[in-house]
């Protein structure tokens, strides 16, 4: 998917994977892993921006103005029961994707609805996510 993202921050290493899952106590799922490891984050090319998710684009972890790091804090101060879930992707209308870490649905795709402060599913894992924006 490095083609389609545009504006991405400084490369992840997989040491900061390691420091990522230690600090938060996260194990992130594969194709998730090899696309931060590609592309830390950034926006989609314009060719891509019309796509059935309104998906506009990726949070960086660690580099940025609003890494995936601050994002969850803030998220999870406001929303508690959103702390098994890690902030990923924005839409176009601000809305956030997040990626389960919980046992039970581990690694299925959800989109946080911030003005209905709703949880609803999208898709069964982010390699099907990105395979529907492709």
């Amino acid at each position: 998917m490095q083609h389609i993202i545009v504006d991405s921050e400084i490369g992840l290493t997989q040491e900061d994977f390691v420091e990522l899952e230690k600090k938060f106590n996260w194990k992130f799922p594969k194709t998730f892993k090899e696309f931060y490891l590609n592309n830390n984050g950034g926006e989609l090319a314009d060719e891509y921006a019309d796509n059935d998710f309104l998906l506009s684009g990726f949070i960086p972890f660690k580099y940025g103005s609003a890494p995936i790091e601050r994002t969850y804090k803030d998220l999870v101060d406001d929303f508690p029961e959103l702390k098994d879930f890690v902030p990923f992707a924005d839409d176009q209308g601000g809305n956030c994707f997040l990626i389960s870490m919980r046992k039970k649905d581990y690694g299925k795709v959800y989109i946080w609805l911030m003005d209905e402060k709703e949880l609803a599913f999208v898709i069964d894992s982010f390699d099907a996510l990105i395979n529907e924006i492709e």
